[in-house]
């Protein structure tokens, strides 16, 4: 009797330890969600190229579509200077401006700017 207890409490604990290990694991990935463009340090926000992309996000209209499913984060996106569609994330886009510089492009800042993760630039900054 005392060894199927004792079975039966272990069995217990090791539910409970993975209940704790998926419940952090969610609790991480959250919080991976919600850091300003998790892939870039707030320096690169500050240059002054960066800056005129995210006025661009501000100024700009946007036509955007939803793609993602199942809850990926995946939009088709297409500004009023833009000659085509791209497909956009938080942290990538398929236009030629990040194609070359690996940093976000107004299409980004258009998504971060809608989500609340970044500030809008000041109107008299140059």
């Amino acid at each position: 009797m005392f060894k199927i207890l004792i079975a039966a409490l272990i069995i217990f604990l090791l539910i409970w330890a993975n209940k704790i290990r998926i419940y952090l694991k969610w609790q991480k990935k959250a919080e991976a969600e919600n850091k300003p463009f998790y892939r870039w340090p707030e320096s690169v926000h500050q240059e002054p190229e960066q800056r005129k992309r995210l006025r661009q996000a501000q100024a700009e209209n946007f036509q955007v579509e939803a793609v993602g499913k199942n809850g990926r984060k995946i939009c088709r996106m297409k500004a009023a200077s833009d000659p085509d569609f791209y497909f956009v994330a938080l942290g990538i886009c398929q236009c030629p401006e990040f194609k070359a510089t690996h940093k976000p492009c107004k299409h980004i800042y258009k998504i971060a700017l809608n989500k609340g993760l970044i500030q809008a630039a000041p109107e008299g900054e140059a």
